[in-house]
């Protein structure tokens, strides 16, 4: 008797335990906070469930840790065995000052985060971004505050030799000087072959963000809501850019059309001054031209970095037409400054931007020299053979690794086809690759549907025929290069361009012919695999920092942590 209520009493604990798990996993997986326990909607739901079910935060913050210490070692693993190069990305989400305060719920105990990210490409070519700190409160001697996180996440999950970038913020004081003694011990303690020295890059996200703000940084907030109650928007507080743009847009419309003379609803209102529609137009012209770029690279599915040297090329030019066509001293004068900030961006990224163009088939070489050759934008001299000697050196290192001169193998991996669909609703680079196969196959049994989307896509306007450069690049024939020695490279390089195609993917061809360049293709993962921007999609509209998710505001800074990070790893 006592052996059977003893059996019974440990199966008890035994479920219990499983319960308090699953309840920790599904509050990872969601983005709950663990004292949503205490709420009276979620205590009485449990209690209808299983009235004898003991509801703990403490026990389920427990669960979490530990399934994060589970997950993390299984992450180490993954990322000792991988064979590629990876990013670190660096950013400092906190907390704003304004409206969005209002709609938390509980005490706020942390406001600032910093979040470091690996960024790579699996064997499966897909898009990985793993959450490998996120962290707050923490006490960092002041001689490490610059390299703290960078050291922390590189030692705990052993990447000394397989970081080979590192993308951060723009004006926090990240610089070669700063980073110096960091880069300076990955390298001596990784001895990376392939890339012996960290390259530093920086979020194209804060260039399109900086930019706009030096030309909003004038229009006063009684000038905006003068304008906002001529043309009936909401409130003043939204943090996007791109809503700006768009109110003001429509003002400047108006104003073409005469709306606020013609009409005598108008006449109670204060109108803008000569001057401040100066203002007003300059940054709807301006910021217009940086939003014409930025729908290509933000908007829909993720972009590698092959697409972005092309783009900001263009964006160059259009602000160089502006700048030309300027007609007065406050227009000319806010051109200048964001040129001036784009140009020093263009002269830090190109080496990488123009590396990734080139292992792009539809440009390989030819739009590199065909940008070079344009002396109008290329004022900064920049020559082709650099980048394609740096290319060439890059490959050397690779071909004479082992592990290089094997093509990459798919393998069965953490993320399954069914997985993926159970995490459609996740912010997750994986399942935007996906999106397009799904549709693929929905297509057979919608035809009618399918053929509406069509005709739909087919009037959906290509900002590419606006493009200047583009379209004379289309038009640009180049000679052939003459390969010295047949290496994958030149082999790849003396091939025809692809014909143009807006929505290609790179991946997806590298993946193809990875059998055909066994080399260059490892090469080419690397490469694409630098994110260019931390925020993706309508994030990159933001004209402050980005907040953190509201649930990690109230949580210890151990739980936070374990919970950002392990959301990723769960499918391990």
């Amino acid at each position: 008797m006592d052996n059977g209520a003893s059996s019974s009493s440990s199966d008890a604990r035994k479920k219990e335990k499983e319960a308090q798990r699953a309840l920790a996993e599904s509050f990872i997986h969601s983005g709950i906070n663990p004292n949503t326990i205490k709420t009276p909607s979620f205590a009485r739901l449990m209690s209808l469930l299983n009235p004898d079910f003991p509801l703990s935060v403490p026990k389920v913050e427990k669960q979490i840790l530990k399934i994060h210490e589970d997950c993390k070692e299984k992450a180490k693993k993954f990322l000792k065995g991988f064979q590629g190069q990876i990013t670190l990305s660096y950013e400092w989400f906190l907390l704003g000052w304004e409206w969005t305060r209002d709609y938390i719920k509980g005490p706020i105990l942390h406001e600032d985060f910093v979040c470091l990210t690996a960024h790579f490409v699996d064997d499966n070519w897909k898009i990985k971004q793993w959450i490998l700190g996120y962290n707050t409160d923490q006490n960092i001697p002041l001689e490490d505050l610059d390299v703290y996180h960078f050291k922390d996440a590189v030692q705990n999950f052993e990447l000394e030799n397989k970081v080979s970038t590192l993308l951060l913020p723009i004006e926090q004081g990240f610089d070669e000087e700063t980073l110096a003694p960091f880069k300076k011990w990955i390298e001596e303690k990784g001895n990376n072959q392939i890339n012996p020295h960290v390259l530093l890059i920086y979020c194209c996200a804060d260039l399109f963000r900086l930019m706009v703000d030096d030309l909003f940084s004038e229009i006063s907030s009684s000038l905006l809501e003068n304008v906002r109650m001529l043309v009936c928007w909401g409130r003043c507080s939204s943090t996007n850019w791109n809503l700006m743009l768009s109110n003001l847009q429509r003002a400047v419309d108006m104003k073409v059309e005469d709306a606020f003379s013609k009409d005598e609803i108008y006449d109670d209102y204060d109108k803008p001054s000569d001057e401040e529609w100066i203002k007003i137009e300059t940054f709807s012209k301006l910021t217009g031209c940086i939003y014409k770029v930025t729908t290509l690279v933000f908007e829909g599915e993720y972009q590698t970095s092959n697409v972005y040297f092309h783009l900001l090329a263009e964006l160059k030019v259009m602000l160089n037409q502006e700048l030309a066509s300027a007609d007065n001293d406050y227009f000319r004068g806010k051109t200048k400054q964001i040129l001036k900030r784009f140009d020093k961006y263009w002269n830090n990224m190109f080496l990488v931007l123009a590396t990734a163009s080139v292992l792009d088939p539809r440009f390989k070489m030819k739009y590199l020299e065909f940008y070079c050759s344009k002396k109008e934008v290329n004022v900064e001299g920049s020559k082709a053979e650099t980048v394609l000697d740096y290319l060439r050196n890059l490959y050397a290192r690779c071909a004479a690794s082992d592990i290089y001169q094997k093509p990459i193998c798919p393998v069965a991996t953490i993320d399954s086809e069914e997985e993926d669909e159970e995490d459609e609703e996740e912010d997750d680079y994986d399942e935007e690759q996906e999106e397009g196969d799904e549709k693929k196959e929905d297509k057979e049994g919608q035809k009618e549907e399918g053929g509406a989307q069509k005709e739909k896509e087919e009037k959906k306007p290509d900002a590419y025929k606006d493009f200047v450069l583009f379209q004379e690049f289309l038009k640009f024939e180049g000679s052939p290069r003459e390969a010295l020695n047949e290496s994958e490279l030149d082999s790849y390089l003396k091939e025809p361009v692809m014909e143009w195609n807006k929505d290609f993917k790179a991946l997806e061809w590298w993946k193809e012919e990875s059998q055909k360049y066994p080399i260059l293709s490892r090469v080419a993962r690397d490469i694409l695999a630098i994110p260019i921007s931390r925020a993706t999609s309508y994030d990159a509209y933001v004209l402050d920092k980005r907040e953190p998710p509201e649930f990690v505001l109230s949580m210890e800074p151990k739980v936070s942590n374990a919970m950002m990070c392990s959301k990723k790893w769960l499918r391990l």
